[in-house]
């Protein structure tokens, strides 16, 4: 039996499994969920980005290994020490230096890792922004034949739009969005027209809603619930589980070193009324191990510390439970609503909701010193 996985992307129809399941649920909407050309362009801005992400963090550890070990001998090393030693740190410590500031996610490679990122969130929330803002449109295409052809010719047009103003430009899109500190420029379509009649069209205004619920509030709230929950795995990509091993470890390297520093003072203090008989050379190896043990404890902490702060799971936990307590809140308001405008105003909320999410990644990560 297979492991229980998350599924990414299933809220754009990315595979054909999530394609016959809508058109199972919703198919008089499918051709508005369903739209591969964004899915073809947000995948080419996706994939390559996961692809770099996981390269860069790998390279990241790595390099944060060879920092502690170089760090740690360093350290150690004494007089008498053979000068290879000495030369196998410093190496290893250019190494780390060099992998640190060529090969993870700092500088411009953070940059253009950000940038891909603003790309496909805001594909995305381009995507669900159409069934709120061009909801006119979106009914008309439901009566098929002419209509529902001219909506996909008409949103193409809008997707083209969109890729002038974004594609070529992403640096300036992303310094917009970091400086954006009211949240309030998240509107990727002209603002809708409140007043358009809803009336005759309920059915399919009721399974827009549907789409809507299931594809957006849903699949939002069952991410956030994926990034918050714990599994067991010690290299999980749970920000919570993250949080949980670091502070572990660190705990860890704290007791062992307190525990083994105080048997070796308890040993040299109290070593003669055990009955141990310790000469000048004895002591000074137990003096010379206490001094590796506080060496290591020191490098340990750092290089937790270190990865701690590359990967910013205290951030990632406190802006996941933010945006889930948000977006539960405006699930609650939507299904108790009755009117169908109220119902577009909750979904304008979510969609406010999502781009203040977003902005809250990038800013974390454009702020963080080092990136995992």
């Amino acid at each position: 039996m297979s492991s229980p996985s998350q599924q990414f992307n299933d809220d754009l129809c990315s595979g054909a499994r999530d394609r016959e399941l809508a058109r199972n649920i919703f198919p008089e909407v499918l051709h508005i969920i369903d739209f591969p050309e964004l899915r073809e362009l947000f995948l080419s801005h996706d994939i390559p980005a996961n692809l770099a992400k996981r390269r860069r963090s790998l390279i990241g550890f790595v390099a944060i290994g060879l920092g502690a070990v170089a760090l740690f001998g360093a350290s150690v090393a004494q007089d008498n020490w053979p000068r290879t030693l000495a030369v196998v740190c410093a190496a290893l410590g250019a190494v780390s230096l060099l992998l640190g500031w060529f090969g993870t996610l700092s500088g411009e490679t953070k940059r253009v890792w950000l940038c891909s990122r603003l790309m496909t969130e805001s594909l995305r929330q381009f995507h669900f922004q159409t069934l709120v803002y061009r909801l006119p449109a979106v009914l008309a295409s439901t009566r098929g034949g002419a209509a529902q052809r001219r909506f996909i010719e008409e949103r193409r047009g809008w997707l083209a739009e969109f890729r002038l103003q974004y594609e070529g430009h992403l640096s300036a899109r992303l310094r917009a969005v970091l400086d954006d500190d009211d949240e309030e420029d998240f509107l990727l379509h002209p603002d809708g027209n409140w007043d358009h009649d809803l009336s005759g069209s309920d059915t399919s205004l009721q399974k827009v809603f549907l789409a809507y619920r299931l594809l957006r509030f849903e699949h939002q709230i069952q991410y956030a619930n994926y990034r918050l929950g714990a599994d067991q795995r010690i290299f999980s990509t749970s920000a919570t589980r993250q949080l949980e091993v670091l502070r572990n470890v660190a705990l860890v390297f704290i007791l062992v070193g307190f525990v083994a520093n105080l048997a070796l003072v308890a040993l040299l203090g109290f070593g003669p009324q055990l009955g141990l008989s310790l000469s000048p050379a004895d002591q000074n190896v137990i003096l010379a191990t206490a001094h590796v043990l506080v060496i290591g404890l020191f490098v340990g902490v750092v290089a937790v510390r270190t990865v701690e702060e590359g990967l910013q799971p205290a951030r990632e936990v406190e802006r996941y439970i933010r945006y889930r307590s948000a977006m539960l809140s405006l699930l609650r308001r939507f299904d108790k609503e009755l009117d169908p405008r109220e119902k577009l105003k909750i979904m304008c909320d979510a969609e406010r909701a999502s781009y203040q999410e977003m902005r809250g990644f990038l800013k974390t990560h454009y702020d963080a010193r080092y990136v995992l």
